[in-house]
């Protein structure tokens, strides 16, 4: 052999080396950072065909209610929903051309048994195609609550939000989002879905934002507080101007000398502004952040980053509209009912969540959700201080119309202006208010009129509904720990 064919040889060698190691490294690269990509992919039917095999696992409210179940036989399994307009946003689909959406996308792996806690005995049944189940989700919805919120909702718009929770938990008792549709036809509906621009498949509630108008007050007025320097009294002529820009109040009324409590209480705009401007964008937004703006909500369902972008340059009218939920601040109602939540909690914003259990097709639990506590939006003392003025507000102030008779409600109000020119109204708060069970949020979109007179009313009617018929037994205590 002369050196030419040597060197001939060697270079094919090489060459085959190289493709060799380009192969190893493309596969490894998809195994590790495009494998979840490839198998969720609409065009990749094996998933599809391994998913047939799997009876697809039930999913039962915190009554015991069955809400979702698979029938049929292995190769052939079709779900079936006992309330398919009622979860459709919160259980969502499961469709072989469509896809899946909620809590049947975020919990697939779960409802497939795919989540790395199958026995052998399971493992050899899927090696030799016999019949496999899927585990079992236990929510944190109430499906009475759930209707009565829908029912309550539905009367009065046809866009808007109802969230109730409990603020010392975190459970979710209902999440409603109007409209909605229904997932046992959401095959046949679904060209009038992608086309209706009224939006049926957005969630609103975890994914619709809207400026939160005066129920950001609660913020600026937490932020004040924190900040020791800033005289809280103030003089109302009914106009405040910052700018050159005048801001003034709902019909123009003008209070007079007030505090930090009337400026909650009966919503003074120009107490906020100007009490704002004198925060700074930086104070303000700092306090935002610790009520979780600008982050991730960790839940069983994405949710929008609710935003106050303090960041950036902040023009003084900005700053001063943001005190009072307009500028440049946007919010999610599940966010919104958080915030309600760390004020009923003294202090502290637990981590919301839907899902409380996952029973394996045995029954045993592989996974508990426990009270965790998300942030310490505010000092308990600043906490209680809140409590006292969103109380003001309910019996003395804008949120009257959220009064109960035998329990006290805190709350505060917010009309928000918005691009259409017709105000959403909302509604933030929680009740008992000395010993918190249940706390809510409410937006109506384009409501036309205040959240005093539309969404205030709305939440009072929920609130009652959940305390006189929850089963409260079921929620878990909280740990409590000594701070880190």
């Amino acid at each position: 052999m002369n050196k030419s064919e040597l060197r001939r040889i060697v270079v094919l060698l090489a060459g085959l080396v190289v493709l060799f190691l380009a192969c190893i490294i493309y596969l490894t690269y998809f195994y590790f950072f495009q494998a979840e990509t490839v198998k969720n992919h609409p065009s990749n039917r094996r998933g599809y065909i391994e998913e047939a095999q799997i009876k697809r696992g039930d999913i039962y409210d915190r009554n015991g209610e069955l809400l979702a179940t698979s029938e049929g036989e292995p190769g052939n399994y079709h779900r079936e929903y006992s309330y398919p307009i009622l979860y459709s946003h919160i259980i969502g689909y499961s469709h072989s051309s469509l896809g899946k959406s909620g809590l049947e996308a975020s919990y697939n792996d779960y409802l497939l048994n795919r989540n790395g806690n199958r026995t052998l005995k399971e493992l050899s049944n899927m090696i030799r195609d016999k019949k496999q189940d899927g585990n079992t989700l236990v929510l944190s919805v109430d499906t009475q609550v759930q209707s009565k919120a829908r029912e309550l909702l539905e009367e009065n718009t046809t866009k808007g939000s109802i969230v109730v929770m409990n603020p010392k938990t975190g459970e979710i008792y209902a999440m409603v989002s109007l409209p909605d549709f229904n997932t046992m036809s959401i095959a046949e509906d679904w060209n009038d879905l992608q086309q209706n621009k009224a939006g049926a498949l957005l969630d609103r509630s975890i994914n619709g934002r809207y400026p939160p108008g005066s129920t950001f007050k609660v913020i600026t007025a937490a932020s004040l507080l924190e900040q020791n320097h800033i005289n809280l009294n103030y003089e109302d002529t009914g106009s405040q101007v910052i700018d050159g820009r005048e801001f003034k109040n709902d019909s123009g009324a003008s209070y007079g000398t007030v505090d930090l409590k009337e400026a909650i209480s009966k919503s003074i705009n120009t107490y906020f502004v100007e009490k704002g401007s004198k925060l700074g964008k930086d104070a303000l937004g700092e306090t935002a952040d610790k009520f979780y703006f600008n982050q991730k909500i960790p839940f069983d369902l994405p949710v929008t980053r609710s935003v106050f972008d303090y960041k950036k340059h902040l023009p003084k009218t900005t700053l001063a509209a943001s005190a009072i939920g307009q500028g440049d601040v946007l919010v999610t109602p599940l966010h919104m009912a958080m915030v309600a939540s760390a004020v009923a909690n003294d202090g502290k914003m637990m981590e919301p969540h839907l899902v409380t259990e996952v029973d394996d097709p045995k029954g045993t639990a592989i996974l508990k959700k426990e009270p965790q506590v998300l942030s310490e939006s505010v000092p308990p003392e600043i906490a209680k201080k809140l409590n006292d003025y969103m109380i003001s507000v309910v019996e003395d102030g804008t949120g009257k119309r959220a009064a109960l008779g035998s329990t006290t409600v805190a709350g505060k109000t917010g009309t928000a202006e918005n691009s259409s020119g017709s105000d959403h109204a909302w509604f933030i708060g929680y009740a008992p208010a000395n010993d918190p069970e249940v706390a809510v949020s409410v937006i109506v979109e384009e409501a036309g009129r205040t959240g005093g007179r539309v969404a205030a009313p709305i939440a009072r009617d929920i609130i009652v509904y959940a305390l006189n018929n929850i089963d409260f037994s079921q929620t878990p205590d909280m740990e409590t720990e000594e701070d880190d």
